[in-house]
């Protein structure tokens, strides 16, 4: 019997690396490094023999690999406050991250093209601003969004983990923190519904209840100028 071979192609290391944590069902944070390191080798293997083309990055991350797979035969170092550090951590935030952003890409692809037509004011939340508005895309909303993510601060990798597991996010519970704010207020800033100094997470989870609320005509986003300040209002 013949057996036909079908080798996924994939946009990155890191690509290739969340695969396979997602096909054998892996905790990012307690990754099986030996295994991980065994498949991701074998698959370069089969695309050195099937005369796939990969980029150089493939061959980085396997140094990588091998690299933490060493590390983690010998004696753990310590942190300044006398912690263990995990050779895995640094890697496993890196896969954290590009998994966030995947899902993040991908839900925008699958709402397809989010309609922010500027709509007439209700004289509830628009009477007397006199103010000319316009129309902002989703590219735009999603290039701010990541220029906040930017300036949070970067958290110690030892902590992810501790945060990861004890914080739980819904988009529906930030979908509400929202509409509650704009019930006080006519309008509020794209900036200021993120507080740097909190989780990626929580700043991720923050944008993707915006979105939602957008989607379903709850709020709409626009700018008083071009480059200016984003700003959101309650429809309804």
């Amino acid at each position: 019997m013949e057996y036909e071979i079908r080798l996924q192609e994939f946009a990155g290391p890191l690509d290739l690396l969340l695969h396979l944590i997602k096909k054998h069902e892996i905790d990012i944070f307690d990754i099986p490094i030996s295994q991980i390191t065994d498949q991701y080798l074998e698959y370069i293997n089969q695309m050195k023999e099937y005369n796939m083309d990969y980029s150089s990055e493939f061959v980085v991350m396997a140094a990588q690999l091998l690299q933490i797979k060493s590390n983690l035969l010998l004696p753990p170092e310590e942190d300044e406050e006398g912690n263990e550090i995990d050779p895995r951590l640094e890697l496993a935030e890196k896969i954290y991250e590009y998994k966030i952003y995947k899902e993040i890409s991908e839900y925008l692809q699958n709402q397809g093209e989010i309609s922010m037509q500027v709509h007439y004011k209700d004289p509830e939340y628009w009477e007397n601003t006199n103010k000319i508005i316009t129309e902002i895309d989703v590219e735009s909303l999603f290039q701010a969004f990541k220029r906040v993510l930017a300036k949070s601060k970067v958290e110690k990798v030892e902590n992810i983990l501790h945060k990861i597991e004890r914080e739980t996010v819904r988009v529906e519970d930030k979908m509400r923190d929202i509409i509650s704010l704009l019930e006080d207020k006519r309008e509020i800033s794209f900036s200021s519904l993120f507080d740097t100094t909190i989780s990626r997470t929580k700043i991720i989870v923050t944008f993707l209840a915006l979105l939602e609320l957008i989607k379903n005509n709850f709020v709409l986003c626009a700018q008083e100028r071009i480059c200016g300040e984003i700003v959101i209002w309650k429809i309804r």
